[in-house]
């Protein structure tokens, strides 16, 4: 909440439109773009870059200005300079201001808008928190009532009324910069400022500054955040890509603490679950807590948030042992007791991230009626026929009896190309195995898999790690296949870096097709490292694969 003290609070209203004023001395002139401005207005700002800090009031300043009119002969610009508006003038004296006189002479201006206003009561406040200020030093003061009428729109006693509402800050934010927004944010109350995070998420304002100065502090808040807020946060969060590891860990840690009071209500459990999900986020506490939740009052729960449930789990690769109950349940799911056929294969394809996919449901997702259904919903999106990709592949190397394929058109046209980061990253890497593997024939890049995926390269090597020519270990059986790859930071998990699901599938999709797979996630590998020092790192890694195998 914005205050001064304990017994001072104003409001800030929502209209964002100009204070007219009627007297004679609003009228503002307008002189010739040559000429030096000769109203009151300039004068005060002239005055107080003469260093007019203290006590002096707006004649005196005049006066000052007045001593020195050869002053204002030198400093007519030339033709070539363009004369500040009155509105930058005005800004450029907030940012100079030193104290609370300095600051209100500029609120002596007869034109002031709502935006110059709030700036000038954000520094006030900004100061007072800070003890730079007294509240008892402006409080009283006829410029700064003048700032609150401003602001307000009501009389005076109610314009010191509480900010309480966060649609009068959302309109704030919306028409002030973000720093003197962020100002405010430390004043509000915990509600308010979640009020604010749904505001932006709303508008898909993605404010970092703003962002924050919200996370700093809802951290710091003492105030336990109770599940709906907690949903309402994450969803924000990842709906604006503002994945704060403090913010995070603090929401997981009171919904862990508050979960066992919740007995009824399965949609704020869901809502929890798939933000997570979104945010990659693998806390590994909460994951549990909520997942057992649904366990536990499954009667309560629709099939939609079991199915959100497995899909949170696949995608940040996390599956405890106790949620045996759950997955079953989850397998037993049917087709049409699902919303959307894109949920359907959402789900099933996560059942095949956690290997618990049954050959039927795989089959049913490359059925020709059930692409119909897909498409029935417009095109199919690429990362949906990537996942029909390489469900087909699955198909066709663990289940190569089955008749039912995916049909080819479908996998016509889809691109699977490298981000900007991640082929910098690849690079990298492939510039390291230059010491390893010197000629082309040795070493293929960016494979197309043909399931829905690249991998970064392939090579062959002995029982030594000798690397042999890929034409001459085609018919060769005592050799090893190698796949690379690497992955970068949006590949891993958040917190616990571990790769996602989906990677962890890449690599059984590989493996079944022969391959050993050597990952190199960034965690492990740096780029910037000398390249003895990457060498070495691929050399030992290579060894461990092989010799994993051999014993096997």
């Amino acid at each position: 909440m914005l205050k001064f003290s304990g017994l001072v609070i104003w409001r800030l209203g929502s209209r964002s439109s100009l204070r007219k004023y009627s007297a004679p001395g609003a009228t503002v002139f307008k002189a010739h773009k040559t000429e030096p401005s000769t109203n009151v207005t300039d004068r005060n700002v002239e005055g107080n870059t003469l260093g007019i800090k203290d006590g002096p009031s707006l004649v005196a300043a005049a006066f000052a200005s007045l001593n020195s009119p050869e002053q204002d002969e030198k400093k007519k610009p030339s033709a070539k300079s363009v004369k500040q508006s009155r509105a930058q003038q005005l800004d450029s004296q907030i940012i100079r201001a030193t104290d609370v006189e300095s600051l209100l002479l500029a609120a002596e201006n007869p034109v002031i808008s709502r935006k110059h206003a709030l700036k000038m009561v954000s520094v006030l406040s900004e100061w007072s928190s800070n003890n730079k200020v007294k509240l008892s030093d402006f409080e009283k003061d006829p410029r700064f009532l003048k700032l609150c009428r401003i602001l307000a729109r009501t009389p005076t006693g109610q314009a010191m009324s509480s900010l309480t509402m966060a649609e009068d800050l959302s309109t704030v934010l919306g028409i002030t910069g973000d720093d003197e927004a962020a100002r405010l944010i430390a004043n509000l109350s915990l509600p308010q400022m979640i009020k604010v995070m749904k505001a932006l998420q709303v508008k898909g304002r993605r404010s970092t500054p703003l962002l924050r100065a919200l996370s700093y502090n809802i951290t710091k808040q003492s105030e336990k955040i109770d599940l709906k807020k907690s949903a309402d946060l994450l969803f924000s969060m990842a709906a604006l890509n503002f994945p704060d590891p403090v913010l995070l860990d603090r929401i997981c840690s009171d919904v862990v603490e508050i979960l066992p009071e919740n007995t009824d209500k399965p949609a704020v459990v869901n809502s929890i679950l798939v933000s997570l999900g979104l945010l990659k986020y693998r806390h590994e506490t909460v994951l549990l807590a909520l997942t057992m939740w649904i366990q536990k009052y499954r009667e309560i729960c629709r099939p939609g948030d079991i199915a959100s449930a497995v899909i949170t789990l696949a995608t940040v690769n996390y599956l405890p042992a106790q949620l045996d109950s759950l997955i079953e349940e989850a397998i037993l799911l049917k087709e049409d007791e699902l919303t959307k056929a894109s949920s359907w294969l959402d789900l099933v394809f996560s059942l095949l991230i956690l290997d618990k996919a049954r050959e039927h449901h795989l089959v049913s997702t490359v059925k020709p009626e059930f692409i119909e259904k897909l498409l029935s919903a417009g095109e199919i999106p690429i990362p949906s026929r990537r996942k029909l990709m390489s469900i087909d592949a699955y198909i066709g190397l663990k289940f190569p009896s089955t008749t039912t394929r995916l049909a080819e058109d479908i996998a016509v046209g889809v691109p699977i190309v490298y981000t900007k980061e991640k082929a910098l990253y690849v690079q990298s890497i492939m510039d390291t195995f230059r010491s390893l593997v010197s000629a082309e024939t040795f070493l293929r890049k960016e494979c197309q898999s043909g399931m829905g995926f690249l991998y970064d390269a392939e090579f062959v090597v002995d029982s030594k790690c000798h690397p042999v020519s890929l034409d001459k270990a085609a018919n060769r059986k005592d050799v090893h296949r190698i796949a690379v790859l690497g992955l970068d930071y949006h590949d891993l998990t958040r917190k616990e870096f571990v790769p996602l699901g989906v990677n962890k599938l890449y690599s059984r999709l590989l493996q079944l097709k022969g391959y050993k797979v050597l990952e190199i996630p960034y965690t492990e590998f740096n780029p910037k490292d000398k390249l003895v020092t990457r060498v070495k790192y691929i050399e030992n890694r290579l060894k461990e694969i092989i010799s994993s195998t051999t014993k096997s």
